[in-house]
């Protein structure tokens, strides 16, 4: 896995989401309360709309666009996954799949995101 430099730790307020490329990929930088930081994918799975204007509320990452609602520790699919009933939220396929996350380290306030090597899986379980 290849790490690369994607912002400084200064440049992520608590709660909001920060857009980054890395890897040529779109992703997102969240900050929680206590500071952690999480990257995940820049593109909701519902359709491939981007996450840059995105809220964040306890953890709780919702899609500008049509509210779909994520975990920014898990990237679990929380809307509407948690509101359908499970056979109904088979059906939906993709539209309900978690958000891609990727491993993120500090290393002297910058923060990096961890890309996977050619052919590689970013997910994190």
């Amino acid at each position: 896995m290849q790490y690369l430099a994607v912002a400084y730790t200064r440049d992520i307020p608590a709660g909001r989401v920060y857009p980054v490329l890395a890897g040529g990929r779109e992703l997102i930088l969240v900050r929680d309360g206590e500071g952690n930081v999480y990257a995940l994918d820049g593109l909701c799975p519902h359709q491939r709309l981007p996450l840059a204007g995105a809220e964040v509320w306890k953890g709780v990452l919702e899609c500008p666009w049509h509210h779909f609602q994520y975990d920014v520790c898990t990237g679990e699919n929380l809307y509407p996954r948690r509101v359908y009933p499970a056979q109904l939220a088979a059906r939906l396929g993709d539209h309900v799949r978690p958000l891609r996350i990727y491993p993120v380290r500090t290393v002297d306030e910058q923060i990096q995101v961890g890309m996977p090597e050619a052919g590689g899986s970013p997910w994190t379980p």
